[in-house]
Parts: C-alpha cells; sequence; structure tokens
C-alpha cells in the first residue's frame, strides 16, 4: 500500500510528466496559444488514462530557458490547463512541476485546480543548474502549504535532480534524510545519470528506510520497469511514451503514443502478478 497525502493505492504509482508546449509569453520562437496548449493536454491526458495511468502532473518544460523566479503568466496558464484537465478526468491523481524554483506557486496553482502533489526539484541543499545556484525551499514550502490550508497536497521531493549538480558535498542517503526529516517531504524522488546509477539510489535510500515512497525520476521504460519496481515504489514517465523519444527539439513537444503508453502499463501489470 502506499500513501501520499490523502491517496492510497496498491498498485506501483506510475506518473506520467506531461510537458508543455511553451507558453505565449515566453518569447518562444515555437509558443502556442493558451487554447492549443489546453488541447495537447486533454489529448495527451486521455492516452495516458485510457491507458490505465493512475497519476500525471504538468510541466512547462516547452518555456526554456527558464529563470531563477516563476513568471507570471506560468501561474495563470498552468492554472487554466490544469483546470481543463480536472474537469474532464476527475478522477486522476494530478500534480504540478515548474521549471522555475519556488514552492508557493505549485502548491498555489495545485490548490486551484484540486490537484493532490507538487514535484519541487532543490528541496533541501543548494544546487548548480542552467539558470545559476538554487537554495533548497522546504521551510518556504511547508510553511505556505499549511498557511494557505493546502496540508492535503503532497510534496514530492528530488534528491539530486540530474539536471544539476549538488553545491555540498553531503552524502546522497544524508540528504534524502533531510528532506522527510526537515523537510517533511511525503515522498521522495531519485534519479541518477544513467538507469543504474538511479537503481543504485534507490536501493542505498531504501535500506534506510525513511517511511516514504520512492519513485524513480526517470528512465524506466517498458523493458526495465520490473528492475526499477524492485527498489522504487513508483516511477515518472514522459520520454518512454513519445512518438519521439530523447532531448531533441522535436521531441519535447511530442505527443504520446497510446499504444506505448499501453504496453508499458502491460509491463507494470505483468510485476504486480
Amino acid at each position: 500500500m502506499i500513501d501520499i497525502g490523502t491517496y492510497s493505492m496498491d498498485a506501483p504509482l506510475v506518473v506520467a510528466a506531461l510537458h508543455l508546449p511553451p507558453f505565449p509569453a515566453s518569447g518562444h520562437p515555437e509558443a502556442r496559444s493558451v487554447a492549443e496548449i489546453v488541447e495537447f493536454a486533454l489529448r495527451n491526458t486521455s492516452y495516458a488514462v485510457q491507458a490505465g495511468v493512475p497519476a500525471l502532473y504538468l510541466q512547462d518544460l516547452g518555456d526554456h530557458p527558464w529563470g531563477k523566479q516563476i513568471q507570471p503568466h506560468t501561474l495563470a496558464s498552468m492554472s487554466v490547463v490544469g483546470a481543463e484537465i480536472r474537469k474532464e478526468h476527475p478522477e486522476l491523481m494530478l500534480g504540478v512541476c515548474l521549471m522555475g524554483h519556488g514552492s508557493h506557486e505549485p502548491i498555489a496553482i495545485a490548490q486551484a485546480v484540486s490537484a493532490q502533489f507538487v514535484r519541487l526539484k532543490v528541496y533541501v541543499g543548494a544546487m548548480v543548474k542552467a539558470e545559476g545556484i538554487l537554495e533548497g525551499c522546504a521551510h518556504e514550502a511547508i510553511t505556505y502549504r499549511s498557511a494557505s490550508r493546502a496540508d492535503g497536497i503532497a510534496i514530492f521531493a528530488d534528491i539530486f535532480d540530474r539536471t544539476g549538480i549538488p553545491l555540498a558535498g553531503s552524502p546522497m542517503v544524508e540528504t534524502a534524510r533531510m528532506a522527510v526529516t526537515f523537510g517533511r517531504a511525503d515522498g521522495l524522488i531519485l534519479t541518477g545519470g544513467s538507469f543504474s546509477e538511479s537503481l543504485s539510489m534507490l536501493e542505498k535510500v531504501r535500506e534506510a528506510d525513511f517511511g516514504v515512497p520512492l519513485l524513480l525520476g526517470g528512465g524506466a521504460n517498458q523493458l526495465n520497469i520490473k528492475q526499477a519496481l524492485e527498489f522504487a515504489d513508483g516511477v515518472i514517465v514522459s520520454s518512454s511514451f513519445k512518438h519521439q523519444s530523447g532531448w531533441t527539439r522535436e521531441s519535447l513537444f511530442s505527443d504520446w503514443d497510446p499504444v506505448k503508453i499501453s504496453r508499458f502499463m502491460e509491463a507494470v501489470d505483468q510485476v504486480n502478478r
């Protein structure tokens, strides 16, 4: 049984990460209208739900390059998209992940659209990323969540997110301990530079037994899902669902493939038998 916030389930938690195209105010040359992005989000969310994916989060990946702060248009546009998905799929476990650094904004969006969780990528410590040095936001997240009466929204905290380098040399397991004990994270996300490194990270944190669900943050596919679920309570997936995999300009905005999603979920079901 996985218990995260107010959500419980017996099977492994598969979380689809829906990377949205750039919003109009991003200045990106391939920006789309909010209406087009809503259409993109609803179409792909339907593919996931129909295949049996229980959870999904929205991410403004298309608005690159990202700054340290979350922009006003992101808050507004993500809320519009999230509200439309919630209306169409009231049963879906919905989440929010923003590329800009901050905790108030994703929690505010999640509360506005009745989402159940947020993913926060620099939760404790500090990291050097493309946009500079980012400091942990655990204190801000917990105090804002309480003040806004959003305690039902779970916090998934990344440990050593692979898009950055930790500024200090704190051991990985100790960083995980800080996120749970100091930061009161409801779940931890671990992602190494490779699938094998991710498994090693998960195994070490699993042995420490912090009492919260552990999610693999990336790299899961139909062929390795059994290995992943030996140590993880769930996985976050996007590239393995897409028509075009990898991290290219085209693949970032590629639709998901319903056949690939179904095959992935069939592989997850095989693990449960």
